[in-house]
Parts: structure tokens; sequence; C-alpha cells
């Protein structure tokens, strides 16, 4: 019988066509010997070619062609069986590429009603603007003036005949057929006549896809001559009128890509068009979309699962269940879920927790100092007066989200409770949907989960109905009417409503926000804010020990917006914002012209957090390309103005050229890296040994100093980690430390690090896993201690916090506390008899992590 086994501390994994199966086998001997237990594998089905992240799934019952095979899965099993290792799975359960390859969508887009897949996806088939067609926004203009242009167009191919819009391929729906026959009214046309009666006949009979398919193939293999079906295809194609008709027969409607922004009938992930999601509320969809994933369980090929976007599903707590009943309670199973502060799972979720999010948050700002991240707040503040308040560009930015780009899905909510009757004729439809806006925009969580018995759920309601009023007193009719839906346990619409709160707030906050508010760029991060809030460190692990102790600890992911070494950087700004200060008045003088002046700071800062003995201007530019069409403020992705786009990365590349730039530069980020790298090294230590699994994103054990995605995703050289990690663990005393000192700019040290403390947590899995968390006084407040303790077990953590001050505290140790200790990365051994002195601690490496001597 299979036992419970959770990781002792993951390693994120992103597949591509550049990094396979094969790659990982290579890989896993140096996982291993670092102290890794668990391959954290991003989405490995099938998706569109070429996908980067895998997370366009286009047949979650089949493994990724581009990186590997069954077989190649079952060999990784073997060699991490050898190794004592397991394999964690990111599951993609909310939604499907909008392509070809996904062939269950494009079954319906063939046979409509009668596909076995009508109602897997989330499509609201009586939406009064499509009229029983599934919305396809994939044109560059309208579908009436690409038919003139000649660029909607009839093919035929061995699986059938299709419409094209260049590269794009969509199926000819069988509805078509009948127009496609008046065309053939010569009698030497019979056997296309035939074929496509035939073809009608095998669609229309309740066929499965995969006999529909071979079907369709058959028949069209049987066609003696081509020439005549080439013939019928070039005739349609020279008539524009008939090619009108034909597009309107189909069970989609082909529409400009934009004008999903305003009108849309299936829910997105997100705003992404090419992104569909699934009604994965149905049993009957539950069922499909993970036969194959529970096979590979079985199979003790996967022993985890992560699920993503766990938000968008309509009824969360029913799919968990669902899941937990299928895989059983020994399977390992996270969620990603991104927990607003003072925000915590639902308890009824059968989860061993998050991906991680809140605890990258709680360690960002433990390290950063709060006084100095107020100063560059302030001064901010001075820089740019006109800069609205953080709380009210959020505000505004979710508007702005709602009204440009998510339109049709407010629109639909509106229609939703007439439909639902909630609403009649008597409710004015501007003010009801203001009222559901407004809630949206207030909401101060990603969502909630009505029905669930979420004991913050009313209080949660509440302020967001306190801060809608403070808005807009105007609607307060529909406000009411809306509130008193909550009180009412109107679950239909709120449930629904709550699958677009989230896609909301990611659009309104992570992805323009964060590009538009750059006080100290560093908080603006997936999980966190740029609010300044000192932390109580030792509260929040306490409770998170009591409450989910097996969740990820993570400081890097495939979203995170920058590198979790250049934003450690960042924050040692705070250590030095008068300086700061001084050297941006310098460089506004010397650099110029520049561009916008909140642009022009945040380019600074993200120099600042990506410089790694030099900066890749190239890397630089597009990242910030990239971060001010997100930003939405003077160019975007919908209408980019690429002459301002020019202008920056313009400025980037004189700037970086530019001597009396770099010679400030150079030696202040020198400065900062002097206190970085021993915070970078505290960030490191507390992920493994707080409560909670560590988790490890590719590559980042050496400095990160990665822009947002796509540039988090390049290639890790793991030839030079590999023989950094053999160089360094053949090494002790005196020679060690020679070799981390000449190694610091490296980042060798965190990779030392990295392994003494995951080794650590291997040989005492249960001190980490279930020991309490105490948290130690400490004498002097730039330092942070804490023990963990599992029956006679012990280890102790101290770190210093940012600060310029010398580190001169001491360390009360709690009653019956061992009197010997083994600093596991100086090697030394200490004897305490009721403290320990920070400094003595501390002397040899930056952070510590000790044992009893006699282990």
């Amino acid at each position: 019988m299979r036992s419970y086994n959770p990781p002792t501390a993951t390693y994120r994994i992103q597949f591509h066509a550049g990094f396979t199966f094969k790659q990982l086998k290579e890989l896993i001997p140096y996982l291993h010997k670092s102290g890794i237990s668990t391959i954290y594998a991003s989405p490995i089905f099938k998706a569109t070619p070429g996908s980067l992240h895998g997370y366009d799934v286009t047949n979650p019952h089949v493994i990724n062609p581009e990186i590997g095979t069954i077989e190649e899965l079952r060999e990784i099993h073997q060699l991490l069986e050898q190794h004592d290792m397991t394999w964690l799975q990111d599951i993609v359960p909310n939604h499907m590429a909008y392509h070809a390859d996904n062939t269950r969508l494009y079954d319906v887009l063939e046979r409509g009603p009668l596909s076995p897949y009508y109602a897997y996806f989330d499509i609201d088939w009586h939406h009064p603007d499509f009229a029983g067609k599934l919305m396809a926004p994939f044109l560059g203009k309208p579908l009436e003036a690409c038919i003139v242009d000649h660029e909607i167009k009839l093919a035929v191919t061995p699986a059938g005949f299709t419409l094209n819009y260049y590269q794009q391929v969509f199926p000819l729906s069988v509805a078509a057929y009948d127009l496609i026959s008046e065309q053939l009214s010569d009698s030497d046309a019979l056997p296309l006549l035939n074929l496509l009666s035939a073809l009608y006949q095998r669609a229309t009979a309740g066929t499965s896809l995969e006999d529909w398919s071979n079907q369709k193939m058959q028949l069209m293999a049987g066609v003696k001559d081509m020439s005549m079906l080439r013939a019928l295809v070039e005739k349609v194609n020279n008539d524009t009128e008939l090619l009108s008709k034909i597009s309107e027969k189909q069970y989609y409607q082909l529409t400009c890509w934009s004008d999903a922004d305003q009108a849309i009938n299936y829910r997105r992930f997100f705003t992404v068009n090419e992104l569909i999601t699934l009604r994965m509320e149905t049993q009957e969809v539950f069922n499909e979309y993970h036969t194959f994933l529970h096979s590979l369980y079985r199979e003790n090929l996967v022993q985890g699962l992560r699920i993503d976007h766990i938000d968008g599903l309509q009824d969360p707590g029913t799919y968990i269940e669902r899941l937990r009943q299928l895989f059983g309670s020994h399977c390992y199973i996270i969620a990603e879920k991104i927990l607003e502060a003072n925000e915590s799972l639902p308890r009824e979720w059968a989860l061993q927790g998050t991906s991680g999010y809140e605890f990258l948050s709680f360690t960002n700002h433990l390290l950063c100092k709060t006084e100095g991240e107020q100063e560059l707040h302030n001064y901010y503040q001075r820089l740019l007066p006109d800069m609205d308040k953080y709380e009210d560009v959020v505000l505004q930015k979710k508007r702005l989200i709602l009204e440009r780009y998510m339109g049709g899905e407010h629109q639909n909510l509106v229609r939703l409770c007439y439909t639902l009757k909630l609403a009649d004729a008597r409710v004015n439809r501007d003010l009801l949907k203001e009222a559901i806006g407004l809630f949206m925009i207030c909401l101060p969580v990603y969502r909630l989960y009505p029905g669930s018995g979420d004991v913050s759920l009313e209080e949660q309601v509440a302020s967001t109905f306190t801060r809608m009023r403070s808005l807009n007193r105007s609607a307060e009719s529909a406000i009411l009417l809306l509130e008193q839906w909550w009180e009412q346990d109107k679950l239909p619409f709120l449930m629904r409503l709550m699958q677009f709160t989230g896609p909301l707030t990611a659009k309104g906050v992570e992805d323009t926000a964060f590009y538009v508010f750059n006080a100290l760029i560093s908080h603006n991060e997936v999980g966190d804010s740029p609010v300044t809030t000192p932390v109580n460190f030792h509260q929040l692990m306490i409770v998170r020990q009591q409450q989910t102790p097996h969740a990820l600890n993570t400081t890097a992911t495939h979203d995170t917006k920058r590198g979790e070494d250049g934003r450690i950087r960042l924050n040692m700004l705070s250590l030095f914002p008068r300086e700061w200060e001084e050297l941006i008045t310098q460089w506004r003088e010397i650099n110029q012209p520049a561009p916008l002046l909140n642009d022009e700071y945040f380019i600074y800062q993200s120099i600042i957090s990506g410089y790694n003995g030099g900066i890749a201007v190239e890397r630089l530019q597009q990242y910030i390309v990239k971060a001010l069409r997100e930003g939405k403020v003077n160019t975007s992705w919908a209408s980019p103005d690429e002459g301002y786009e020019q202008n920056a990365t313009d400025f980037i590349e004189r700037i970086l050229g530019n001597k009396a730039f770099l010679g400030t530069l150079v030696p202040f980020i020198e400065k900062l890296d002097s206190y970085a790298y021993t915070s970078s090294l505290a960030q490191t230590l507390l992920k493994i040994a707080a409560p909670g699994i560590p988790d490890i994103y590719q590559g980042t054990e050496l400095w990160d100093y990665s822009y947002v995605d796509p540039d988090n995703r390049r290639p890790v050289d793991y030839g030079l980690r590999t023989k950094l990690l053999d160089e360094v663990t053949a090494l002790s005393g005196p020679a060690l430390f020679e070799y981390l000192a000449g190694h610091r700019k490296q980042g060798v040290e965190k990779l030392y690090l990295i392994y003494k403390a995951l080794h650590c947590r291997k040989y005492f899995p249960n001190l980490f896993l279930e020991g309490d968390y105490l948290p130690l006084q400490v004498s002097a407040p730039n330092v942070l201690a804490f023990a963990r303790v599992y029956r006679q077990e012990w280890a102790i953590v101290i770190i210093p916090l940012p600060d310029q001050q010398p580190m001169f505290g001491s360390i009360l140790l709690p009653m019956g506390a061992p009197v010997r200790w083994k600093n596991i990365f100086s090697e030394e051994v200490i004897k305490a008899k009721g403290s320990l002195g920070a400094d003595v601690v501390l002397k040899k490496f930056p952070v510590a992590l000790l044992i009893p001597e006699n282990i």
C-alpha cells in the first residue's frame, strides 16, 4: 500500500523542446547530490507546438512529444527510485489551448452539438451576440474584410476540409457541407457528392472523436481524383459571397482578436484568447480529463500534484474533494493560490498547502529595512508628486482592465443576473453593471469561496461593500441588491462572479499596477505588495507550522517578476535611501534625454536588480519593452507605441555605455552586494529551515539576477553548477573558506549552503517537517533566531537582518537545549551555556544552522 511521502526539497524544472526528459536524466545525479528529493515538473502533457511552459495543453492524455515519451518517463522513474527521489507534477485543470492540436475543441467546432465534447468547455452557447456559435477571435481585422482580401480560404487535407487564416487552421463545420455540395452540379462530381454525404452521415452518427477521425481519414484517402477536390476548393475561394455564406454556417464565429475585449462567449484564462477554460465542475469532464494523469499515479511515475490556477475553477473545494477521492489521502497535493495579508487557505481543503508565494512575501518584507523602505516611498512621492497612492493605483488599474479588456466578461455577468431572475426590468442595468464592477475592483483578495463555510468570508464581503460605497454612492440601489445576494447565498451567480475576480486582480495588479507604482520594485512581486508593512515573522511561522507545515516555501518561480537575488539586492536600497536619492539626482542630470521619469526610475532599479558583473543590454531592453507594455501607460500590447519603446531601449544602450554613469553605478552595486550576499543567504536558509518544504527554481542555486519570463526561463549551465558543487564539497577547513571567498560573486556560498542545509533536512526529516517552531530571544534587533524541535532532535537557525550596525546580539536558548552545538556551515563546535553570541556564531559564515554536536 502506498504511504504518504512528502518531499524534503523540490526542484522546479521547466520542460520544453530545448530541455527534455533526456536532459533531466543526465541531471538527476547532480540534483541528488545537492540534496533535492523531488523533481517539481512543469506540465508535461501535449501542448501547442514550441510551447516554452506547457500550460497551453492540447491533449491531457498524451506526454508532450517535444519533451519525451512515456518510456523515457519510466526510465526517469527508475533513476529516481535508485536515488530515493520522487516526482511532483504540475497540472492544469482550468484551461486548454484554443488550437488545432486540441482535437476535443476542434471536434466541437466541426460537429457542434453532435460532438461528445460540446459541454466540455466553458462556453455560453446562448449568448445573444453569437447565435449558438463559439467565438473565434483570431483575425487581424473583421471577417468580411478578411474574406474580401482573400485571407480566409477553404482547404482540403487528409483529415478533411478546413477554413484557413494564414497559418491558423479551423475545421469546416459539417453544417456547411450542404453549401459545398451545391457547387457540385456536374454529373462527374458524383464521387465528391458521395464523399460529402458519407462524411456528414459519419459525423452525425454519434461516433466518438477517435472513430470519427479515423473514418474521416479513411474516406478522404478513398478519393481517387484529387484534381476535382482542388478545383472545388478553388471555385469556393474565388467566390467571396459564397465564402461568406460558408463562414455563416460554421459552429464558430471568426472575429477580430480585439473584439473579445468587449464581447465574448467563452471563459478565457485571464485575457488570453488562445486559452479556453473547461467545465471542470462537471463530474464527466473531471473524470475524462484526469484519466491519463491517474494512470501515471497508479504506475507510481508521479507521487504528487500541484494544481495550477485553482481560483479559476467554479468550485475549488469540490474539485479538491474529487481529486482526493481519485488519488487518495497519501498523495501530496498543493495548489497555486496567492494569499493576501491575513488570508489563509480554507480549512476544509484537503491540501498540504500552497505553492509558496506567501512565504516569498514574508521573507521579502523581513529582509528589507522598514524605516529605509518608508524613506524610499517618501522620496518616490517627492519625485513623482502626481503618482497616486498604491491602493488607488490598484483600483484604477483593475477598472482599466475590467472596462478595456474584460468588458465582455463584465456584460456576461450582468446578463446572468437577469437570466437567473435575480434582477428584473425594474433594476437599472447600468447601475447593476457598475455595482458588479465595483465589487470586483474593491475585493481585497483574489477571490472568495461562497458556500464553503469560510469564516472570513463575511468580513471580506463587508469590507468590500464599505469600500464600494466610499467610491460611488449613486449606485446604492444596485449595491444593496448585490449585498442581499451575498446574504442570501445566491450561489450560481456568486460562484460565477468569483471565476473572474482572480483574473481581474492578476491582470490589474500583477500585470499592470506592478509596472506603474515603482517606489521599490522588489516588492512588486507575485504574492507580495509594495505597501510597507512590518511583519512578525515568528508569529507567521508558528501559524504556518500549525496549519500548512508541508506547503512549499518558494522564493522564485517561473512567474516571479525578477530573480530572487536581484530582489534582495533591491531591498538593500532600504539601507542607503539618501545615497540612492543623490545618485538618482546625478543620473538624471547626466543621462538626458530620458524616457518619462517614472519609466526612467524603473529602468535604474532594473539595472540594479539585473547586474551580474555587467548588464546584458539586449536582455534588459527586451524586458523593459515588456514592462512598458504591461504598464499600459505610454505603450501597450494592444496598441504598441514603437517610437516610445525605441526611445527607452536607446536610452538603455546609451547609459550602459556611459563611463560617468557606470563609474558611480558599479561601486554602488558592490556596496549593496556587501549586504545583499548575506541577506540572499539568509533568504535561502529561511526557505530551507523554516516551516514548509523548500522549493528551488531551476538554476537559482547560484545568484539569480534574471528578469520576468521569458528571461527567467533561459538555459541553465548545469555543467558549471556540477563542477562547482564537486569542487566545493571536496574541500574542508581553511581551503573551503578560501574557495568560498574566491567564488563569492558567482554565488558558490549559496550553492554550498543549499547542499549542507538540504542534507541536514534529509538527515532530520521529522525535525523540519513536523518539529515545533520556537522563536528565540535576541538582545539585538538586527539578528533573527529560532529553533526547530522534534522530540529529542534540535536545530537552531541564526541570520543577520539588513542593517549597517555590527551584530553583537546575544541569543537566549530555551530550557532543555543542548549545550554543545555544531555549525554545519563553518564546521565549528560551539559550547553554549544558556546563550549564544551572534558575532561568534557568524564569524566564519554569514548565516548559521546549528545541530547538537553528538549527532
